[in-house]
């Protein structure tokens, strides 16, 4: 009979647990950390080449910088994908479950959000990849007043089933099924709504304040007209009443845009559709008094911070595994992490 656990280890990266020949040198395994951390946030191979060179008089390419990148990254996207399956792999019946204790949380109330950045990929045009933003939820001591901290990440070009199981090993990794609440606040995306049902159902699902009002500009402006104050005022009432929660009398006033005998126009109808089918992660006045943040900010920056500051610059367009490499890099740096990457150990000779 084999033994499995019932959630693996914490599986820790490894990589570059060798010397690295580049050229006509030999690079320690410190020396090449400071080159690929220099490469992971300067958002160019070639500014970073030269930091690494004023800093350090190591002569050092910007295509070796990109080779060291791509074979530590790819070293930490195969740790990345064992972990993502052992954590959601279901043990047959031959196995024997060994319980282990789960990591803790950071916080009694966590919060996971998903969202999506395109990236250029060579041969492939603009593609999606997906970000997942764990937080643990706190208050400031001295206002009271909700925020996200402690962000931790994980991106990549998946598809939306292998970024279910990938962000899932992250928010293991962070203790989230310790946590006494779980939000999950989120735009309206079908596809993420899925991975929040089949991951962490039951939790507090709310859709973000912007993006709802955003909604509400976007039925107002085609039919009162974008910029007038007449827009800008029915837009306003509104968002009042959607913070107090009153769904039913909203979507109510959203007849003002549609009279009685004609048709209903797309903007609106799209916007009630919208409204309806989240109307349960809309009841704001609620989630409010629960103490719940309202906005999805922390996974919108997590995006910004993982992808577009370093893989979206002007002109940029990447391999498919740099990319991947990269990307889980950079995730690994932002989680503050980076320390995990170099463990102490014999250095081969």
């Amino acid at each position: 009979m084999r033994t499995t656990t019932a959630r693996p280890v914490k599986v820790g990266f490894f990589p570059l647990d060798r010397q690295l020949q580049l050229g006509p040198h030999c690079w320690s395994r410190a020396t090449a950390e400071q080159a690929i951390r220099l490469a992971v946030e300067i958002p160019s191979y070639a500014r970073a080449a030269k930091t690494f060179q004023d800093l350090t008089k190591i002569a050092i390419s910007a295509s070796s910088m990109q080779r060291l990148v791509v074979e530590c990254g790819s070293q930490v996207v195969e740790k990345q994908a064992e972990e993502a399956e052992a954590t959601s792999r279901v043990p047959d019946r031959s196995e024997e479950i060994v319980p282990q204790a789960w990591p803790k949380p950071d916080s009694s109330v966590m919060s996971v959000s998903l969202d999506g950045s395109m990236v250029n990929i060579r041969g492939e045009g603009w593609k999606e990849v997906k970000v997942a933003t764990i937080s643990a939820v706190g208050a400031d001591e001295e206002t009271g007043e909700v925020h996200l901290g402690r962000h931790s990440y994980r991106a990549g070009l998946w598809e939306a089933a292998t970024f279910a199981k990938q962000q899932w090993a992250e928010a293991w990794r962070r203790g989230i099924q310790r946590a006494k609440e779980v939000l999950s606040i989120n735009d309206g995306a079908l596809w993420i709504w899925k991975i929040i049902a089949l991951c962490y159902a039951p939790c507090i699902e709310i859709i973000d304040w912007w993006h709802a009002v955003e909604k509400l500009w976007a039925a107002a402006n085609p039919i009162l007209g974008q910029g007038q104050a007449a827009t800008m005022a029915w837009v306003e009432r509104q968002k009042s009443r959607m913070w107090q929660g009153q769904l039913r009398l909203l979507v109510h006033h959203f007849r003002e845009l549609a009279p009685r005998g004609h048709p209903i126009p797309g903007p609106v109808w799209g916007a009630v559709s919208y409204i309806y089918a989240n109307r349960r992660r809309m009841r704001y006045d609620l989630f409010r008094q629960a103490g719940y943040p309202l906005g999805s900010g922390a996974v919108e920056s997590g995006c910004k911070l993982v992808v577009i500051e370093r893989l979206r610059q002007a002109g940029m367009r990447w391999s498919r595994p740099g990319a991947q490499a990269m990307l889980a890099l950079r995730c690994v740096l932002l989680s503050e992490r980076w320390s995990s990457l170099w463990y102490l150990s014999p250095q081969p000779t």
